[in-house]
C-alpha cells in the first residue's frame, strides 16, 4: 500500500464516522461480508422484507432549521434522528422555493391564501434532517406561476428529492416518483383536492400544449333546496344579481351557484369521475411497477375547523386502497385527525403541520397588503401584525396548529404490522422567530397528543395507546375495517 493510499484512508475514516449517523437508514443498513464486500443486514426485498416510513404533514418553512440539530438542542436532535431511522420519509413542501435573483417570474393573480415561497436553502435542510419524498400538489404550488413550478423542481432536482403531484402538463403532474431502496422500490402519487383553479394541470392534445400545474382531484357540487328555501332563494336572487329558473323544475342561480328544487335541502358532493379515473389508473400502474405506493393528498375538507374528513374523501381513499395503495396519507388542516385501517393499510386523515412559519414569510405582493389596507410604507412584520392582531387571533392563537406527530408505520407487503406515532411540539408559545419549528414533545404534551390522536382514531376502532412517550398501535389490535 502506497503512503498516499494511507494518508485517504487515514483522512476518511473520521469523515466517515462524522458524516454517519447524517445518512438515511437505506445507506447506512450494510456490512462487510466475510469476501470484504458490502452486503445488506436485512433480508433483500421479499416475503419477509419490511419498509418503514416517517411520514408528517405540512412544511410550511421559511428559515432555515438544520442548525438545531445539535446536541445543545436535544428536542430537534431527537425527532431528526426518528426521521433518520426510518427507510424513507416523506414531506408536503408547501409554496415554491427559488431564489429570486433568478427568478424571471410574477406572482399569480390567485394563490392558496397567501404568497408563499422560500429560499433553496430550506429544502437542502429537508434532505439533511432525512426527507426524501417531497408532496408538491398543495393550494400554494402556482402562487409565483409557472416559473415558481419550475423553479422549485429545479431545486428538488438538483438536490435527488423525488417529488410527485405537479408538473408541466396533467401527465407528467400525474405520474408517480419512485425511489429505489435497499427495501424494495417506492412509489410517491401527490395530489390536491383543495387548489386555486388557475393552478389545475391540463392535458396536452393534438397541436395545444398541456397546462404546467398540479395533480388535481376536482369534487362536483350540487345543491338542493326544498320547496319553502327553492321559493324563499327564487324571490332573494333578483336583488342579488342571481338568474331565476328558465323552466319549471329547472335549478336557480343565486351567490354563484346553481340550486335546484329536491326534497331536501343539501349538498351533494361527488368526486370528479374523469380525475378518479385517471388517479386510479395511476395508482394501478404504481402498483405494477413498485413494492410499495405511497399516495397523498393536500386536503382541506371540509375546513381546518372540522375533526373528520368529508364522506366522499373516505370513500375515495379506500378506492385508492383497492387500486393498490399500501398507504394514504392527507394533510392541509393543519390539525390532527384520526387514523383508519382497511384491509390491513393505513388511512391517515391528516398528519397535521410538521413546520409552521405562519409568520415569518416576508416576501408579500402588493395585494397582501392591500387585504388589511396597510400603506405603502407597510413592511411584512406590519402585515403580520395586521392579520394576527399580535397572536390573540388566527393560527397563532390556535394550540391545534402547533401539535402533531410523526407517523412511522412499518409495512410487510401489502399490510402495516406495527405503527408508531412521535408526538411533536411546534413550539405555540415561543418568539416569533422560532414559532412552528417542531420539536420532540415534552412528557406532558406528548401524553396530550397521543391521547387525542387516540380519541380520533377510536371513531375508525383504530386503537392507539400510549407507551414509553410516544403512541403505538400493533398488528394484534383489530380494527372494525381491517376486514373490509
Amino acid at each position: 500500500m502506497t503512503l498516499e493510499k494511507v494518508r485517504t484512508i487515514l483522512v476518511s475514516v473520521p469523515l466517515m464516522v462524522a458524516l454517519w449517523p447524517a445518512l438515511p437508514a437505506s445507506l447506512r443498513q450494510t456490512h462487510l461480508s466475510a469476501s470484504g464486500q458490502s452486503a445488506p443486514e436485512v433480508p433483500a426485498t421479499g416475503p419477509d422484507s419490511t419498509l418503514s416510513v416517517a411520514a408528517v404533514g405540512d412544511a410550511l418553512i421559511r428559515s432555515r432549521i438544520a442548525q438545531y440539530d445539535d446536541p445543545g438542542d436535544p428536542g430537534f436532535q431527537r425527532m431528526v434522528k426518528v426521521i433518520r431511522d426510518a427507510d424513507v420519509a416523506f414531506v408536503n413542501l408547501e409554496g415554491s422555493v427559488l431564489r429570486f435573483s433568478e427568478f424571471k417570474g410574477w406572482p399569480a393573480a390567485e394563490h392558496g391564501g397567501y404568497w408563499q415561497v422560500s429560499p433553496p436553502e430550506v429544502a437542502e435542510d429537508l434532505k439533511a434532517i432525512g426527507f426524501d419524498l417531497f408532496n408538491t400538489a398543495n393550494n400554494h404550488t402556482a402562487d409565483w406561476g409557472v416559473e415558481g413550478v419550475r423553479m422549485t423542481h429545479e431545486t428538488l432536482d438538483r438536490l435527488g428529492l423525488i417529488h410527485a403531484g405537479s408538473g408541466m402538463n396533467l401527465g407528467e403532474a400525474s405520474r408517480p416518483g419512485y425511489l429505489d431502496t435497499l427495501e424494495g422500490r417506492v412509489a410517491l402519487i401527490g395530489l390536491a383536492t383543495t387548489f386555486s383553479p388557475s393552478s389545475r394541470a391540463g392535458a396536452a392534445r393534438g397541436e395545444v400544449m398541456g397546462r404546467p400545474g398540479l395533480n388535481a382531484l376536482r369534487v362536483d357540487r350540487t345543491y338542493e333546496a326544498d320547496a319553502a328555501t327553492y321559493d324563499m332563494l327564487g324571490a332573494l336572487a333578483p336583488k342579488v344579481g342571481g338568474q331565476l329558473p328558465t323552466a319549471s323544475g329547472a335549478p336557480l342561480r343565486i351567490f354563484g351557484v346553481s340550486v335546484r328544487p329536491g326534497r331536501e335541502t343539501r349538498l351533494i358532493e361527488r368526486v370528479n369521475a374523469r380525475d378518479e379515473e385517471r388517479i386510479l389508473r395511476e395508482i394501478r400502474n404504481a402498483s405494477r411497477m413498485a413494492n410499495y405506493v405511497i399516495v397523498n393528498s393536500h386536503s382541506h375538507e371540509p375546513g381546518n375547523q372540522f375533526e373528520t374528513p368529508p364522506p366522499w374523501l373516505v370513500e375515495f381513499m379506500k378506492k385508492c386502497i383497492d387500486a393498490g395503495a399500501t398507504t394514504y396519507i392527507v394533510h392541509g388542516p393543519h390539525r390532527l385527525r384520526g387514523i383508519e385501517l382497511y384491509k390491513g393499510r393505513p388511512l391517515f386523515y391528516s398528519v397535521g403541520n410538521f413546520i409552521y412559519h405562519e409568520e415569518l414569510w416576508d416576501v408579500l405582493p402588493a395585494d397582501q397588503y392591500d387585504v388589511f389596507d396597510l400603506p405603502d410604507t407597510s413592511l411584512p412584520s406590519d402585515f403580520h401584525n395586521a392579520r394576527f392582531q399580535g397572536g390573540t387571533v388566527g393560527a397563532p392563537a390556535n394550540p391545534v396548529y402547533y401539535q402533531s406527530v410523526i407517523a412511522v408505520p412499518v409495512f410487510r407487503g401489502s399490510s402495516m404490522i406495527e405503527l408508531k406515532l412521535y408526538p411533536v411540539d411546534l413550539g405555540q408559545h415561543a418568539a416569533r422567530p422560532q414559532r412552528g419549528t417542531p420539536r420532540l414533545a415534552d412528557e406532558a404534551m406528548g401524553r396530550k397528543i397521543i391521547d387525542e390522536m387516540a380519541r380520533l382514531s377510536a371513531r375508525y376502532g383504530t386503537s392507539i395507546v400510549y407507551e414509553g412517550g410516544i403512541g403505538v398501535w400493533r398488528a394484534s389490535t383489530k380494527t372494525s375495517s381491517q376486514e373490509e
